[in-house]
């Protein structure tokens, strides 16, 4: 078996530029390059029907609790389509317990459950905190609503729930 030398590795090696520079013809090129239509200013539609919408509610002791945002803020109206590109919660239960959060939205007579991932944040004053905040595309023309899962129906909690997106003609 031949033995590597230092000098054969080295050969061997791909080449590393320091830099990169135009060949002479490119370089011309480039400084005789004609600007043949200008770029007109866009405008990020979205923006302009933007909304955010949150909810702050006790959870009774029961084992799944509904939390609704169509009546409470009236995403989406009539004939619009809601466009939700963000979702954050915080879940407070009893310290030993844990939840599960679940996205509900619909388009026509099509729903849509989203389950969502809580993360434990830590115990503080006894109370268990839960969190999340997931970047989606989530269409709804009628529904939004999400619903709080939980392991005891004995004990009582909080959730804070907010959306974020825009409004599109549907």
């Amino acid at each position: 078996m031949p033995k590597k030398s230092k000098k054969n590795y080295e050969s061997q090696k791909a080449l590393v530029r320091g830099e990169a520079r135009p060949a002479t013809k490119q370089a011309e090129a480039a400084s005789r390059a004609v600007v043949r239509r200008k770029a007109t200013q866009e405008c990020d539609c979205r923006a302009l029907s933007a909304f955010h919408a949150w909810r702050d509610e006790p959870l009774p002791p029961a084992f799944n609790v509904a939390i609704d945002f169509n009546p409470a803020w009236g995403i989406p109206p009539a004939g619009k389509r809601a466009v939700i590109e963000l979702v954050t919660a915080t879940i407070y239960v009893p310290s030993g317990e844990f939840a599960r959060l679940r996205m509900y939205t619909s388009l026509g007579f099509a729903a849509s459950n989203l389950d969502l991932t809580l993360t434990p944040q830590g115990q503080v004053g006894g109370q268990q905190i839960l969190m999340c905040t997931h970047a989606v595309r989530v269409y709804s023309d009628s529904e939004i609503e999400f619903n709080v899962n939980r392991d005891n129906a004995q004990t009582t909690g909080s959730a804070f729930i907010c959306i974020s997106g825009y409004l599109v003609d549907a």
